[in-house]
């Protein structure tokens, strides 16, 4: 079992890079000109780029995948008649429901105790004629067509379908595969059924045909806290150890031309005022900080603990909890300083108006793979600074945009002609649509697969439960 997993795991990453990295971005998504990914040498940008995408699934999201899989299988296999032979792992559908549920059962495979042949429904997307999804289904997971209801002989099985999303097309035919499924699921209890899927998705599923009704426990993935977030960011932290000192997390309200720089915002109400809001909450928390320090003087050695914590807490919270819209947003609030190191005296002095005096900070390119870049009798270091995180505004959406957007939320990723089947429109119509919302940064595009842009997912997600387009599902829920 555990090769065949490995080799999809593996073969995910490598073949089908922009459905299931972290980091895989629009080519037509360049960062903003402050934004460290613009500024760092390339050598540097792609190191961190690199450093992200081999950030494994969150620990804790991996460890409700595995005990939540370890307790199903286990009281199925001692009364396998008597339970559910089935359970359904919902996660957002930005975030990959194959990566992470593969990851959980490659770490099922230490447990000897568990040890079951495995079948597997190696997709990451869907056939390209869905009338033709049960017949790969039953020919992928070896189900002959003659499959009688009860089998008692057989050997117990895992079956694994790591997204439901890619069995179906929201189209006159595009349901056929699930109704083969739902059929499938309570016909053998030697079969033990491990589904995974969006919560977008799901709700449909639900409501247009009782799919939960077949199926045995639900789990939602838990939304991650500050300490998750910083923990699962150490390794990028640390490697480029990056600074989350108070003057940096709020050099904005700190500059002189902050007012003027808000006077040319003025065409952008909304996004001006949404910008001070979230820097006056965390200058406000920094200025506590800084009193408390003052009273407390043996406390202002935690200072930049507690600037740190802070930055992982707000970072959960605008993130909702959901890993790769935190790394996105994480990656996006760093800041490139270049500093000046005077060889005689050893002392380091910021080429930026906002350092903060602090010096441990500062980082050689050496400890990136990257050698020292000379200027007469200077070394060339930098170091990365850490700023308010912020999720971008999102912009003025019709009702039109919001069908399109909720139908890929729906099916997690879709190309073109999957969209324009799924909405009834032409191709044409379609992909001047998709290409107005690729302009404004929702949607992101590589080829011909399209899928939404997660910096924005938290509150796309919010305005289409306003709208009345989906129900918000409580994180961490379980039936």
């Amino acid at each position: 079992m555990a090769d065949l997993v490995q080799q999809f795991r593996q073969w995910l990453i490598k073949k089908r890079f922009f459905r299931v990295a972290w980091f895989a971005k629009d080519p037509q998504l360049s960062p903003e000109p402050d934004e460290a990914l613009s500024q760092l040498p390339s050598e540097l940008a792609d190191k961190l780029i690199e450093l992200a995408n081999q950030l494994p699934v969150n620990p804790r999201e991996e460890a409700v995948v595995l005990q939540s899989l370890k307790d199903a299988i286990a009281r199925w296999k001692d009364l396998p008649r008597e339970t559910p032979n089935s359970i359904v792992i919902l996660s957002d559908p930005i975030s990959s429901a194959a990566r992470i549920l593969t990851s959980g059962l490659y770490q099922i495979e230490a447990d000897k105790n568990q040890l079951l042949p495995i079948k597997l429904l190696d997709w990451v997307q869907r056939p390209a004629d869905p009338s033709v999804i049960k017949q790969q289904v039953q020919e992928q997971l070896g189900i002959a067509k003659s499959d009688t209801f009860e089998e008692d002989n057989c050997e117990q099985t895992l079956m694994v379908i790591p997204n439901l999303c890619w069995c179906f097309l929201r189209s006159a035919e595009g349901l056929d595969g699930l109704d083969y499924l739902q059929d499938l699921l309570p016909r053998n209890h030697s079969r033990f059924w491990i589904l995974g899927s969006s919560i977008v998705g799901w709700e449909y599923l639900k409501c247009t045909l009782q799919f939960h009704a077949y199926c045995g426990d639900i789990i939602t993935l838990p939304a991650l806290s500050g300490e998750d977030l910083q923990s699962w960011l150490s390794p990028i932290v640390e490697q480029f150890n990056i600074c989350f000192s108070d003057a940096a997390l709020h050099k904005r309200l700190q500059n002189s031309d902050s007012s003027a720089n808000l006077d040319m915002a003025i065409d952008r109400p909304i996004e001006a005022l949404s910008e001070m809001s979230q820097e006056v909450s965390a200058t406000v928390q920094s200025s506590v900080r800084a009193v408390k320090d003052r009273l407390i003087p043996e406390a202002s050695d935690d200072s930049e603990n507690s600037s740190k914590l802070d930055y992982f807490n707000r970072l959960a919270t605008i993130s909702d909890g959901v890993s790769v819209v935190a790394l996105q947003l994480f990656v996006k609030s760093l800041r490139y300083q270049e500093m000046s190191v005077d060889e005689s005296s050893g002392h380091s002095t910021s080429s930026l108006a906002d350092h903060d005096g602090s010096e441990e900070n500062c980082v050689s390119s050496e400890s990136v793979e990257k050698s020292d870049v000379k200027t007469s009798s200077n070394k060339q270091q930098y170091r990365l600074v850490a700023t308010i995180p912020k999720r971008p505004p999102l912009p003025e959406l019709s009702q039109s945009d919001l069908y399109l957007l909720y139908s890929l939320l729906l099916h997690s990723d879709l190309t073109i002609s999957e969209l324009a089947e799924s909405l009834g429109d032409t191709p044409q119509i379609i992909n001047h649509q998709v290409q107005i919302l690729r302009n404004v940064g929702v949607i992101e595009q590589q080829g011909q697969v399209i899928k939404t842009n997660p910096m924005h997912y938290p509150e796309l997600y919010r305005e289409l439960a306003r709208n009345n387009f989906i129900i918000e599902v409580p994180r961490g829920s379980s039936r």
